[in-house]
Order: C-alpha cells, then sequence, then structure tokens
C-alpha cells in the first residue's frame, strides 16, 4: 500500500498533532477512554501502561489488547494502526473493497486538512458504519472538530471515539480474515500496533511519531509463542 510523500498536519485539526506519550502512565488513565470487558478490568489498573499490556497478553486477553493500544495511541497513529489493519484483511477476501475509500483514509493520515476530512461526508452519516472500511471512516470523521451536521453550531467530538472506532474496525475486520485461526489475525494486530508506537510501518520515512514504552516489559512473540505472519499463509 503506497502512501503520498507529504506528512503535513492542517493546524485546524489539533487531534491529529503528535503527543507525548509514556508507557509508565496507569492503566487506569488509558482504560478509562475504552470498553475493556470484565476479565481486563479485574486486572490491577494501578499498572504502568507497559506492565498491564503484558498482563493482558498474559491472559490471552487479545480484543481487550487491540482496544488498549488503541487507545493508548494519538489518534493518527490509531488512525493508521487500523489502516492497516483493515487493509491487509481485505486484500485477503474474496471481494475487496479498500481501494477507493481506503485511499481517501491513506490520504488523510499521510497530510490530514479540512479539506481531506470534508471527503468523508456528513458526521451525522458516521453512526451508520457497518464494516471495518466503513467504522475507519467514521473514526477518521471522529478525528474532526466538529460532529454537529447543522451550521454555525458546534459538537466537538470526544477524545476518545477516534481509539474506540478504530478498535472496533480492527476486531470486526479479524472476524472476515479468510484462515482457520482468528487468534492469529488478532495477535498480528497486536503486534502491528506495538510496532506502530515504536515508530515502525508508519506513513511515511520521518514522521515524527514515536511512543516507545509499551512493549518494554513484554514481546508478543513470546506470550503467544512463535508469531507467523498470517498475511502469508
Amino acid at each position: 500500500m503506497s502512501t503520498p510523500p507529504e506528512n503535513k498536519v492542517d493546524p485546524k485539526l489539533p487531534s491529529m498533532q503528535p503527543k507525548r506519550l509514556t508507557g509508565n502512565c496507569q492503566a487506569k488513565v488509558i482504560a478509562s477512554s475504552c470498553k475493556l470487558g470484565a476479565a481486563a478490568l479485574e486486572l490491577n489498573l494501578d499498572l504502568p501502561c507497559h506492565e498491564y499490556m503484558k498482563a493482558l497478553l498474559a491472559h490471552k486477553l487479545r480484543t481487550d489488547a487491540i482496544k488498549f493500544i488503541a487507545a493508548w495511541l494519538p489518534p493518527r497513529d490509531a488512525l493508521w494502526f487500523g489502516c492497516l489493519g483493515v487493509w491487509q484483511v481485505d486484500r485477503l477476501s474474496a471481494q475487496p473493497g479498500f481501494k477507493g475509500m481506503g485511499s481517501m483514509v491513506v490520504n488523510y493520515i499521510t497530510a490530514p486538512t479540512l479539506e481531506g476530512l470534508s471527503n468523508f461526508g456528513n458526521p451525522k452519516d458516521a453512526t451508520r458504519a457497518n464494516s471495518p472500511l466503513g467504522l475507519l471512516c467514521q473514526a477518521v470523521i471522529y478525528s474532526g472538530n466538529n460532529l454537529c451536521p447543522y451550521p454555525k453550531k458546534i459538537i466537538k467530538p470526544d477524545a476518545s471515539l477516534v481509539g474506540k472506532t478504530v478498535a472496533n474496525a480492527l476486531i470486526l475486520a479479524a472476524t472476515k480474515w479468510p484462515g482457520k485461526d482468528r487468534n492469529a489475525c488478532l495477535e498480528q494486530f497486536i503486534d502491528m500496533g506495538l510496532d506502530i508506537a515504536e515508530g515502525k510501518h508508519l506513513w511515511g520515512p520521518n514522521p515524527g511519531q514515536n511512543y516507545p514504552g509499551l512493549r518494554q516489559a513484554t514481546n508478543t512473540g513470546q506470550m503467544f509463542g512463535k508469531t507467523r505472519n498470517i498475511w502469508e499463509d
């Protein structure tokens, strides 16, 4: 999947700017902005984020790990996390549909602008998404500054909406993976998300986004056994 060479962020889109992150903040700070399952909430939320991630992986709480990573990442990186995962599954499906709208998502992430955001339509249509790509487009809309479809009125989106929606897109995408083991797909998404946090696989050669620390206490390959490249199955 190719990306345009630009790497500029419209100053009118503050949510898409890089942010300072650390794996040492308490997990409950991130958990408050994502819908974790009961088993994940029973773990020690006072742990630093990287230790909490280790606990999620040790208990095989794969979907919760994806939710946590998507909530921990800033919106631009979270959108890229979702974009790569949805694209990977889509290209293996019998009827791939990523090319048109998916390219718009890639272009927006690579060079976020209000004009690019307007290509995704009216905010009131965002809640109608029922596919991984539709949810990804919904997450893009949530990265803007106004969800109100009416002129001269402003409804600012909650800061957590992008991460929540990206996670939903990835979890739904995993159900459409044509392989036999859905868990292998979820594990690949987890590894990809942690790579993105470390500045790997991003949209340009020097994206200026690097948030090391979420994986410093663990390794998904060790937690899940040898992690294979499911895209080559």
